[in-house]
């Protein structure tokens, strides 16, 4: 090879190094960009308080079809499980979580779940009858003893009409409701076994009367003193009204969970517009 060829041969590899290099290193950059689009779609979940990676995918496609929601209430609706049908992709229940324990369309307790510390409620302070749903657990029974006192002594008499329920309990009013309503109006006001809070022993209903009249409750003096006044004694209203959305359920007035003196105070005080669902969303399930 003459030197004139040798000198274009080396020019021509010469050329295609460079342009290879060009290719290289356009890709990377195509590369890196897009992971920076793909990660700033993340971002401002991310900066949100109770951010879940494993949950991303499903923030930004939840996000997507309400671009009217904050992310923060994103995040939090789809760490509830918002973003997919009621009873789908179910989990168990975090039993560790104690009196905060959470149960609803999403989470379940196991079939065989007892709570340990069960004690039957004074039957000054409930309904006639129904001694077969008359027990909470030791801490909630004792702070619905004393709230149902005091309301008894202000005139607006709170009485229980049914706290825990075994799975078995539960099963069988869930059948019944079906059986009288079918399926899409029973699963709007009767939770399926295992996703009833009653059966954590930490849920009651209750009424105003000795005779029970828990489906008239919310029209009842004895209810507006609840509200003003459940969470010092450690309860919460759980299924309130314009909140079907979130919690799955009909407006219940007569329905009360336990959390303690420390949460339910907080929430009646500074998260009143939440349910339970999102605030255990927000602070609890960290």
């Amino acid at each position: 090879m003459n030197k004139k060829k040798r000198v274009i041969a080396i020019s021509i590899l010469f050329i295609f190094i460079v342009l290879l290099v060009a290719i290289i290193t356009s890709f990377e950059n195509n590369l890196v960009a897009e992971e920076e689009v793909i990660e700033d779609r993340y971002t401002p979940f991310r900066n949100t308080s109770n951010f879940k990676n494993e949950n991303k995918e499903r923030y930004v496609a939840y996000y997507e079809n309400n671009k009217s929601l904050d992310y923060e209430d994103v995040v939090t609706y789809v760490n509830i499980g918002l973003d997919r049908e009621y009873y789908s992709y179910i989990s168990d229940s975090d039993i560790s979580k104690g009196n905060l324990i959470l149960v609803n369309k999403y989470i379940k307790l196991d079939q065989e779940y007892i709570p340990n510390n069960l004690e039957e409620i004074n039957s000054e302070y409930f309904i006639n009858g129904n001694n077969s749903v008359r027990m909470l657990v030791k801490e909630a029974k004792e702070q619905f003893e004393k709230m149902s006192s005091d309301s008894i002594k202000n005139n607006t008499p709170v009485y229980g009409q049914s706290a825990y329920r075994s799975y078995d309990q539960q099963q069988s009013l869930y059948d019944n409701a079906v059986e009288n309503y079918g399926d899409s109006v029973a699963d709007t006001d009767t939770a399926r076994p295992g996703h009833s809070e009653h059966q954590t022993g930490l849920a009651i209903d209750v009424s105003s009367t000795k005779s029970g009249n828990m489906l008239t409750f919310g029209n009842t003096l004895s209810y507006e003193w609840m509200i003003n006044n459940a969470h010092k004694y450690g309860f919460i209203l759980r299924y309130p009204k314009e909140k079907e959305n979130i919690h799955g359920y009909i407006n219940e007035p007569w329905h009360y969970r336990y959390v303690g003196v420390e949460i339910a105070t907080d929430m009646h005080d500074n998260y009143s517009d939440l349910t339970y669902d999102e605030y255990y969303y927000k602070f609890i399930d960290k």
